[in-house]
This record gives structure tokens, sequence and C-alpha cells, in this order.
């Protein structure tokens, strides 16, 4: 006999799939810019001409994501979820057009000082989107919905990075700057209509329940500390510095390792595109399992594949390895990238409190941002002085012995525990 859902289940289903197709679209909106900044600007910039110790400095117009816990508690206790959004995302459809109304050469050559101006504005536009996005997504998934919510986050984030980087690029060789970002800004319109209809809390005492109470510096100072002190937070905020470090360390390294190997840009792009499609099939895959695994177990298991598809380019170092193998190589390390992450920001949302997600989201994001920059920024002058495969290996051991963390937190908190109750 069969089983018709209730009506209540059904508006249940319904409710949670427009959630995730909001936060999908959220985060996309968020990966659309910062696309431009990590994968496009620096072949543009160097196609003008551009010396390479100025490109290697567009690296700190990324600061407002290390340093967005600053002024998250004046966000979250400020507006609405809605109001923010809106005018955020109005805001960098604006600036995307504006950055479209000139020529790429006329950004690169006099306006340069002005150019990165606006790309900074863009990326503090952007960071503070994400403390918005980061609170409504944890205060408004439920426990069996977070690991594909995380899976929605991670997907719509890359393909905004894919789409305003390598395809932004592709385009601008068809059609120029001007028309090429200017169509990148269009596809934000979607993501304006969805939020112009984002459902909204129906009470004061609902909104209140998932935003910080605001007390000046002395509230801000409350809040932080509050947070760093529960029980099992220091190994946690241990796991959350150091999940990714290895990764960081050595992704960075993957397309000069390559280069060198004697592969086109054409091969690399393929290559890299292809990997991507992977590493969102991971991310899939991770919030898929993430409940049956367990979440100290997921991690575990990730990150030893993480580990595993690090260790997988130091043959490749070496040279002379068939390239199909090289793809295969790629590809698994990306897919394993997709399972790490998305395991690693569930738990991440779990630590948050249901008060302050925002807050607690953006504090751990910061940590995460701040030790993964520092490694991946070191990394050239890593394989510059001791090879390739120091980097690959190096990154690969890094990433085994983050797991002792993860091992000492839930043996702190309990394995059944887990971050969500001990954050309680």
């Amino acid at each position: 006999m069969s089983h018709t859902p209730s009506a209540a289940a059904q508006r249940d289903a319904k409710a949670s799939a427009r959630l995730l197709g909001l936060l999908g679209l959220l985060y996309f909106a968020q990966g659309l810019p910062s696309g431009l900044l990590a994968k496009a600007l620096p072949p543009l910039l160097r196609e003008q001409g551009a010396s390479l110790p100025v490109i290697g400095l567009t690296g700190l117009l990324a600061a407002p994501w290390a340093l967005k816990f600053l002024w998250a508690p004046l966000v979250e206790r400020t507006g609405t979820r809605r109001h923010w959004l809106l005018a955020l995302n109005a805001a960098t459809l604006g600036l995307m057009l504006l950055l479209a109304s000139r020529d790429f050469s006329f950004w690169a050559g006099p306006a340069l000082p002005v150019f990165l101006g606006l790309l900074l504005t863009l990326n503090l536009i952007a960071a503070t989107q994400d403390i918005v996005t980061d609170g409504l997504a944890v205060s408004r998934l439920t426990a069996p919905l977070r690991g594909i919510g995380n899976s929605a986050q991670v997907i719509g984030y890359k393909i905004g990075m894919t789409l305003g980087g390598g395809v932004l690029l592709w385009l601008v060789a068809q059609w120029g700057w001007t028309a090429a970002y200017g169509g990148m800004a269009v596809l934000l319109l979607p993501v304006l209509f969805a939020v112009w209809f984002m459902a909204v809390p129906n009470s004061r005492a609902e909104y209140a329940a998932s935003h910080p109470s605001w007390r000046g510096l002395r509230g801000y100072r409350q809040l932080l500390r509050d947070f760093a002190a529960r029980p099992g937070l220091g190994w946690w905020l241990l796991t959350v510095a150091t999940f990714k470090v290895g990764d960081s360390l050595s992704s960075r390294m993957i397309g000069p390792l390559l280069k060198d190997q004697g592969m086109t840009l054409g091969e690399i792009g393929s290559l890299t595109t292809a990997a991507a499609l992977t590493g969102l099939a991971g991310a899939l895959v991770g919030g898929l399992s993430l409940l049956r695994l367990g979440h100290r177990n997921a991690l575990l298991l990730f990150g030893t594949l993480q580990a595993a598809g690090l260790v997988a380019y130091v043959p490749v170092t070496a040279g002379g390895v068939d390239p199909a193998l090289v793809m295969l190589i790629a590809c698994g390390e990306q897919f394993a990238d997709g399972l790490s992450t998305v395991a690693l920001f569930t738990l991440m949302m779990d630590a948050c409190r249901p008060h302050a997600p925002g807050v607690d989201y953006s504090l751990q994001a910061s940590l995460l941002v701040i030790v993964t920059g520092v490694a991946s920024l070191s990394s050239g002058f890593v394989a510059a002085f001791t090879g390739y495969g120091a980097v690959f290996g190096g990154g690969a051991v890094l990433t085994l012995l983050a797991l002792l963390p993860v091992l000492r937190y839930f043996a702190q908190v309990g394995t059944a525990a887990g971050v969500g109750r001990a954050s309680g």
C-alpha cells in the first residue's frame, strides 16, 4: 500500500527546496566577483603589462574576507537579512556594471588605483553578504539539511567562481571586456528576484532568536568571549585553522607544476574545468553522506582522502606522467576537496550559537581564511626553495596532522555530541 505524504510534509519539502535554492543563488552571487580576483585578474593584468609584484599584491584585495568578523555583530543586529541582501546584491550589480562601462585597458592604465579600489569595495560587499548568508543558513537549516545545505553552498560558490574566472577569460577573448563583464553582471538579476520573494520571520521574537543582542563594544567583546569559552572549542578552532592548510599550500602550485611539465594553457584550462566539475560532484556526495557517516568519521575519512589526493601529485613532479593519469589525479584531488570542504563547513555551522549564527560562523571563517591564506602565499617560496615534490608531499603530511585536533576534539566532547551539542 503506497504512502502519500501529508500536506504538511509536502509544504516542508517545498520550503526546504526553496531555501536550498536561495542559498545556492546567494553563494553563487558571492563567488561571481571572487572569480575575477582569484582567477581572471592576474592574466588580464599581465596581458596589459602589469608587473608581477603588482599582480601579486592584488591578493591583498581579499582582506575583507579575513576581517569580516570585525563588523559581523553589527551586521547581524541591524536591519533584516532581506534588506541587507537586497542592498548588497544591488550594490554588487551596480559596481560590476560600472567596471564593465569602460574597456579593461582603461582600468589597467591610468585608472588602476581606482580599479583596485573598486575591486576592494566589491570584496567588502561580498564578504559582508557572506555574513548575512551564513547567518541565514545556520538559522534556517535544520540538522538533517545541513549536509546538503553546505553542498548547495560549495556548489553555488564554485559555479560563481568558475563563471567569474575561467569562463570570463574565454568571453573576454571572444567579445571584449565590456560585453563579457556586463553579461556577468546580468546574472545577478535572478538573485535579486529570489531575495525579493524570500521568506521573512513572522514575528519579532523569531527574528530576535537568531540575532545577537547589541550593547556596543562591551556586548561585542562578550559575544567573542562567550563563543571561545565553550567546552572543546579550543580543539575545534585548531581543527578549523589547520584542516585545509595542506590543501592551500599545495593547490596553488598545481597550475605552475603542470605548466613546467610542458602542458599548454589550453590543456591546463581543460583539466582545471574537468577537475572543478568533479569537485562539485564531491561536494554533493559529501553533503548526502555526512549524516550516514557521522561528523567525526566524515572529517577523518574525507581528510585522509584529501591527503591521498595531494600525495598523488608527487609522481607528477618527477615528469613523464601520462596526461590521462594527470587528469585522473586532478579530478580525484578535487573530488576529495569537495568532500572535505562540505564536512568542515557543516561542522562550522554546528558550532554556531542559535542567537549569533552570523557572528560565530564569521569568526571561524575568518580564522580559516587567515591561516590558509598564509599557507597559500608561502607556497611559491616553498616550491622555489624545496621543489614541487616537497610542496605536495608536505601538504599531504599537514593534512594528516590536522586530523589529530579532530580526534582530540571529539574525544573531549564525545563522539555522539559533536560540535552541535557542545555549542549549546
